[in-house]
């Protein structure tokens, strides 16, 4: 028997004045736990995988394809981008990382110039590579947190509307999406999941609101879907912690 899903109530919007306190309360389906274990495995992964990443063409073409699962959370997405790399020609990338402009330049050249790629997919490469390389520096925009071309996401929904997000050009929008990224530190606070534990590790903490984000979009994503599965198709659906993991390139856990 198919029950409605009352996690988040239905047709919840940016602009819903009720969203974010429903947000928090189903929050609570989130532990410390899970938002520290994630954290640890994005800490993880930048140390095996981006923090001696050399912007090198024999370096990125040994290390590519898990680096393409990284930023992007579906397998489809990953292909895509090995097979637009597929030539070896890493100069792009040596830009982006290496390059001397400000950040959100070099990020909107970047996507620019990759214009035979979804943008959204593109940007999430840039965003990728710089955050996961240089956590405490740069941001994440993925299509979860802000999806400008049809307005969705978590970021507008924490911040309550998406006039703080709107941008005429992808460098203004990267600087914006980093300005209500970091604003959504204070919600985090407000739910207890930012416990010591997690904020006072100076592995941790560069990843905490990464995985916070990721957490919250699920708990979302979940509880607006319009109907709850059967038990048995339930089941099959990842657990919200895994489901946060995909979001952000993860390998799920077991134990979650």
């Amino acid at each position: 028997m198919q029950t409605q899903s009352h996690i988040v109530k239905q047709k919840t919007g940016a602009d819903d004045p009720e969203l974010q306190a429903n947000l928090q309360e189903a929050l609570g389906q989130v532990s410390p736990e899970d938002v520290i274990a994630i954290a640890d495995e994005l800490a993880e992964r930048h140390a095996r995988l981006f923090l001696g990443l050399r912007a090198d063409s024999a370096s990125l073409a040994s290390s590519f394809a898990d680096i393409a699962s990284a930023v992007a959370h579906t397998k489809a997405n990953a292909r895509t981008l090995v097979n637009y790399f597929a030539q070896g020609d890493y100069q792009l990338i040596r830009d982006l990382l290496e390059g001397e402009s400000p950040a959100p330049v070099r990020v909107a050249v970047f996507v620019e110039t990759l214009n035979a790629l979804d943008t959204r997919l593109a940007l999430e490469l840039a965003t990728g590579l710089l955050h996961n390389t240089f956590p405490s520096q740069h941001w994440l925009w993925t299509r979860w947190l802000w999806d400008p071309t049809v307005g969705t996401g978590i970021l507008p929904l924490l911040a309550g509307s998406v006039h703080n997000l709107a941008a005429d050009n992808l460098a203004d929008g990267y600087v914006r999406v980093g300005a209500v990224t970091a604003m959504s530190v204070k919600f985090g606070e407000g739910t207890g999941l930012f416990v010591d534990e997690l904020m006072n590790d100076p592995k941790r903490v560069p990843f905490a609101n990464s995985a916070f984000l990721a957490c919250a979009y699920s708990v979302y994503l979940y509880g607006t879907t319009s109907w709850r599965l059967s038990r048995e198709f339930n089941g099959l659906l990842p657990t919200l912690p895994n489901m946060a993991r995909r979001l952000l390139g993860l390998r799920k856990s077991g134990n979650s």
